[in-house]
């Protein structure tokens, strides 16, 4: 079974699945020793990084962002093509901050990210000085949290590769050799059932909101409240519209996305979007090109 493991980052790739990358080689030769393929890292933005000049956005502090499954398949991170994009990603000399790279086979973004020390298991002695650095192992009540947390909040991305046939070719392998199946089962779709679109907003009444598809739209909302804390704002079901086929739901979901594109919280994000209202009229028009929707 796989082991799981945390590092504190300093933010997200956004869309991009990178590398986990190590600032030294001996870290990321500890990482591959304390570890098997087919593990889990999971990456905690940092409350205090070491750096002063380094700006981390107050919405990501203490939060677990990133997911990444590990090979010990290593590379240089300039092999990516990934460069400086803060002046804090250089040390001094001008030198990437962070050289060293391990290839994952997956690697996934975790919406609606929660705070890591609100996460049942998490106790005083989770938070080490080794986590700063490279991979540190937790215990099983919250490695289990998280598994669970990557199952219910994970959006998994495209992986990045070097620049060399072999790796591509080495994750592809890797990816049949490791299957993704949370707590040993992989849930079949019902291509039977009816699926609906959903639309969920961040509070009731509020502007910000998610839009989807599902068989069960309710159990789909409550699941993403499920690591959100009592005080921040819950996702609330504002519409629940039965369309058909998973295909006829995924082209409805679609046309959504290109409509409200200008709202999108990030580039090819057809998910969440920012200052749009429901009850507005352009919902009404959708029927003409997505008959039975609203």
């Amino acid at each position: 079974m796989s082991a799981v493991f945390f590092t504190y980052v300093w933010g997200s790739h956004g869309k991009r699945g990178g590398p986990l990358t190590f600032t030294s080689k001996q870290n990321r030769t500890v990482a591959v020793r304390s570890t098997q393929e087919g593990d889990f890292a999971f990456g905690v933005v940092s409350r205090n990084p070491g750096d002063p000049n380094v700006q981390i956005p107050d919405e990501w502090k203490g939060r677990v962002l990133n997911v990444w499954q590990i090979s010990h398949s290593t590379a240089d991170t300039s092999e990516f093509g990934i460069e400086a994009a803060n002046t804090w990603d250089k040390l001094e000399d001008g030198s990437y901050r962070w050289p060293y790279a391990l290839q994952p086979i997956r690697t996934w973004i975790i919406r609606d990210a929660p705070e890591f020390r609100e996460l049942p298991g998490y106790t005083a002695s989770t938070h080490t000085q080794r986590a700063i650095t490279t991979l540190q192992d937790v215990g099983d009540e919250l490695a289990a949290t998280l598994i669970d947390l990557l199952a219910t909040n994970g959006e998994e991305l495209e992986v990045m590769t070097p620049r060399f046939q072999t790796m591509e070719n080495r994750v592809r392998q890797l990816r049949q050799k490791h299957p993704f199946a949370i707590n040993g089962y992989a849930v079949e779709p019902n291509t039977e059932a009816t699926n609906s679109i959903y639309v969920a907003t961040l509070g009731k009444g509020g502007r910000v909101v998610k839009i989807g598809h599902a068989q069960d739209a309710t159990k789909r909302v409550t699941e993403f409240n499920k690591f959100r804390l009592s005080s921040e704002p819950q996702w609330v079901l504002h519409t629940d519209q039965a369309i058909g086929s998973v295909q006829d739901a995924i082209d409805v979901e679609k046309y959504l996305g290109e409509t409200f594109a200008n709202h999108q919280t990030e580039p090819n994000n057809n998910e969440v979007y920012v200052n749009l209202d429901p009850m507005e009229e352009r919902w009404l028009g959708l029927s003409e090109q997505a008959p039975g929707v609203f």
